[in-house]
């Protein structure tokens, strides 16, 4: 009796060692654990439902994309299925929206249209194939225009970076086309007209619009040009003096604390389309003749010496250029600046000139005339 009142007072664990070694108590931790369990395995389920349905979503879209392309692949005259024919807008490209401008209209291609890329397991199209699709959409030009002479004239402004130009190319027409197609970039255009010449008069233009995908310029005609004849390509346009090395861009330099901006063309290997419409490939040689107009605080500079030079009462000036040997386009060069130049002749005849800042001029011209008398 002593040994039970006294285990009762302790907190009634007057359990006898039987009891007690045959009681277990069931820990709480375990069922946190359980509950835990749970939750990560309804997780993980979760997270497998919704990968299979954003799979399923996938698959639904590429199928619908390749029907798309599918929709707006050439047909079998080499033009996009959407490309009506007929008179008025009818002979215009499908793929192409069309933007007024006040000397024609242009047109800008809308995504999805031609030019839909092949699969990678896909066949190379034969040389039919190739002549069937329409020609903006392959990487090399045609071949059907050949140009002979470019007179080119631009306008520089130095104070908000941009320029406009007009350049009239005479094209040569191997082969009967309706498209006139030639490269340009990073250009807007504004009025582009054909010409074959003052008797026969213009050749009616529909439309023209950039395509970017290959870089080139596409100018619809009512009406097929002739083969074994010439045409004038006139074209107006403007764009932006660039921030980077390629094309007509800018750069700087800092004179008695002050920063000054020139203009100079880097058109090598395929960058002479950002500075004007052109066949921009080696094989397409022509002459060139260049005008540039600037303000009469700079100078221009390009591959000829200037024939003259027109002053006019507003501080600008534009000079004329000598015409280029036949040669390709990435060869073709301009700057704008207001450098200052020294000048000689060396023994063989031929005039050296070198521009420069004043600062380094001196030093430069010294250098020159050591080296000229050793050629």
């Amino acid at each position: 009796m002593g040994e039970d009142a006294a285990a009762l007072r302790a907190g009634g664990r007057g359990l006898s060692d039987p009891w007690a070694d045959s009681v277990g108590v069931r820990p709480r931790t375990t069922e946190r654990h359980i509950a835990v369990h749970k939750r990560l395995v309804l997780a993980f389920a979760v997270s497998i439902v919704a990968l299979l349905a954003v799979t399923m979503l996938a698959v639904l879209l590429s199928l619908r994309f390749d029907e798309c392309g599918a929709s707006a692949a050439p047909g079998a005259d080499g033009r996009p299925a959407s490309f009506p024919e007929g008179g008025g807008n009818a002979s215009l490209p499908g793929p192409a929206r069309r933007n007024h401008h006040a000397g024609g209209d242009s047109l800008q291609p809308e995504p999805g249209g031609v030019g839909t890329p092949e699969t990678p397991s896909a066949p190379p199209p034969s040389e039919e194939e190739r002549e069937q699709r329409p020609p903006w959409t392959q990487l090399r030009l045609s071949g059907h225009l050949k140009p002979l002479h470019y007179n080119l004239m631009l306008t520089a402004f130095m104070e908000n970076f941009t320029f406009s130009g007009e350049v009239n190319v005479e094209i040569a027409c191997r082969n009967a086309t309706r498209y006139v197609v030639l490269h340009a970039s990073r250009v807007a255009v504004e009025k582009v007209q054909v010409a074959e010449d003052r008797a026969a008069g213009a050749v009616p233009v529909a439309g023209f619009f950039l395509y970017p995908q290959t870089q080139v310029l596409v100018v619809v005609l009512n009406r097929t040009l002739d083969a074994q004849r010439n045409y004038n390509l006139k074209i107006i346009y403007n764009a932006l003096i660039e921030n980077e090395l390629l094309g007509f861009f800018r750069s700087s330099y800092v004179l008695h604390g002050e920063r000054r901006f020139l203009g100079v063309t880097q058109f090598s290997p395929t960058h002479a389309r950002k500075a004007f419409p052109c066949f921009d490939e080696p094989i397409y040689k022509a002459t060139f003749k260049i005008s540039i107009k600037h303000q009469a605080t700079y100078l221009s500079l390009s591959n000829m010496p200037v024939e003259t030079s027109v002053f006019e009462e507003d501080g600008w000036v534009t000079d004329h250029f000598s015409q280029t040997p036949l040669m390709s386009t990435y060869y073709l060069a301009w700057a704008i600046c207001n450098f200052t130049y020294r000048e000689t002749t060396t023994r063989s005849g031929v005039v050296v000139s070198i521009f420069s800042l004043m600062m380094f001029l001196d030093t430069v011209y010294f250098l020159t005339l050591i080296t000229n008398n050793y050629l």
